[in-house]
């Protein structure tokens, strides 16, 4: 396994041994095999354990064999306890979405401390069967048959071609311990009933069920980047962005074969339920109910005369320019100071080069079509996308504050991410720390 392993690596183009990489690790055998691998295979990882302290002084041996473990193999560990339960409470979530931000975040501050290029999870396939079905069992477009990504920004899975029996397989042979998780056997939780119940079932009819399911998530990856470079086209077709709003041609689309889709794919990003999209629908292929206005959290979508039109549900109610740093250090809510070296800021900082803060600054609320490079990540993402993906409530995301550079870039979304083109490079010594004042 070992050699096909690292031919994977190398074929998918992965990462390097050039690359200084942090493994997630539990202690279970998925982790544990996927460390003793990279170690064998000399390339150049830390490890992180999150102790999230649900199961008790089971979770306190998961994170001294990860101890033991990390300094057997002679690779650094980071490890951090978690106050999971108290999280879920204060912020009104389950278990599972708190421990995903939780692991992520800290992520995200390991990476920025310690220079990461990448973060490995050691999903493999047997996951990525159970994802399909409970994306199916849920509902979803072909983008939730496509399953677990291998390659998403920085997080790499490079296990996901694996099956869970290739895995015991080689930890049997190598002789490699690791800890059990009991809450697996658990089937309140929705993937185990599905890995203890419905994939037998399913193998019954399909011994070979793991490696037709990784098939067809290979083609429905394909066939999924076809349907979404035709829907972008459709996008650039049918909309048009402006200051404040996003008009879409209601008489080209009324004429659209797949207008179900398109429809779907324009407007879902800002909010609008399955349901609205159907009565959306209708009203343009009749021509009906002309001003005629649907609600979503965010926004206000008008059918027009010639358009549908969408509108955020509230005007920004703060634009600030700044024109100098002078100005910049005026301002009550915020802090602004020079420092000589980089230090790990927290969300509610941010650090830049001065050479790279470039005047007019301008303090916003979001807007209609609002992107930028979250930090740690290599390409573009909506803000509309971003605010989601941090569960932020309809009023946060109305609230939130923009900096914007003088050249229209948005470098910070202040108080919770920094734009990653932004981010301090090398040995910079000439840095400003712009911290938010509660």
């Amino acid at each position: 396994m070992l050699s096909e392993f690292e031919s994977h690596i190398l074929k998918n183009n992965l990462f390097g041994k050039n690359h200084k990489l942090l493994l997630a690790i539990s202690g279970g055998i998925d982790s544990v095999v996927l460390s003793h691998m990279l170690k064998s295979l000399d390339y150049d990882f830390s490890v992180a354990h999150c102790n999230f302290q649900l199961r008790g002084k089971d979770s306190d041996l998961d994170d001294k064999f990860c101890r033991d473990m990390a300094r057997k193999l002679h690779v650094p560990i980071f490890s951090k306890k978690f106050d999971t339960n108290n999280y879920c409470i204060e912020h009104k979530c389950s278990v599972q979405l708190a421990a995903r931000k939780l692991r992520y975040d800290w992520f995200h501050q390991l990476i920025r401390e310690h220079r990461f290029d990448y973060v490995l999870t050691a999903h493999h396939a047997n996951d990525q069967v159970e994802t399909i079905l409970i994306n199916l069992i849920r509902g979803t477009g072909i983008g939730g048959l496509k399953g677990i990504p291998e390659k998403n920004g920085i997080i790499v899975r490079p296990l996901l071609s694996f099956k869970k029996a290739d895995l015991e397989k080689y930890a049997k042979v190598e002789k490699i311990k690791f800890r059990f998780d009991k809450s697996n056997l658990e089937e309140k939780y929705e993937r185990n009933f599905i890995r203890k119940n419905v994939v037998p079932l399913l193998k019954k009819l399909n011994p070979n069920l793991e490696d037709t399911i990784i098939r067809s998530s290979f083609h429905f990856n394909q066939e999924a980047g076809i349907i979404k470079e035709f829907l972008s086209a459709k996008a650039v077709e049918y909309a048009t962005q402006t200051h404040d709003a996003l008009f879409i041609n209601k008489t080209r689309l009324k004429h659209e074969r797949y207008i179900e889709s398109i429809v779907h794919h324009l407007i879902i990003g800002y909010g609008f339920n399955h349901t609205q999209q159907r009565n959306l629908v209708r009203c343009v292929v009749e021509n009906a109910d002309i001003g005629k206005i649907f609600l979503s959290t965010t926004h206000k979508l008008t059918i027009d005369r010639n358009d549908l039109v969408i509108k955020l549900r509230s005007v920004p109610k703060t634009e600030l320019n700044v024109n100098s740093m002078a100005e910049l250090k005026k301002l009550t809510f915020l802090k602004v100071a020079p420092i000589k070296k980089f230090t790990l800021p927290s969300n509610k900082q941010f650090v830049i080069g001065r050479s790279q803060l470039l005047f007019p600054l301008t303090f916003r609320t979001r807007r209609i079509g609002d992107k930028f490079k979250p930090f740690g990540m290599k390409g573009f993402k909506l803000l509309s996308d971003f605010l989601k993906d941090e569960k932020l409530n309809s009023l946060d995301k109305e609230n939130c504050m923009l900096l914007v550079n003088g050249n229209k870039d948005i470098i910070w979304v202040m108080g919770y991410r920094s734009d990653e083109r932004y981010r301090v490079k090398g040995n910079e010594t000439d840095l400003i720390k712009i911290a938010l004042i509660d």
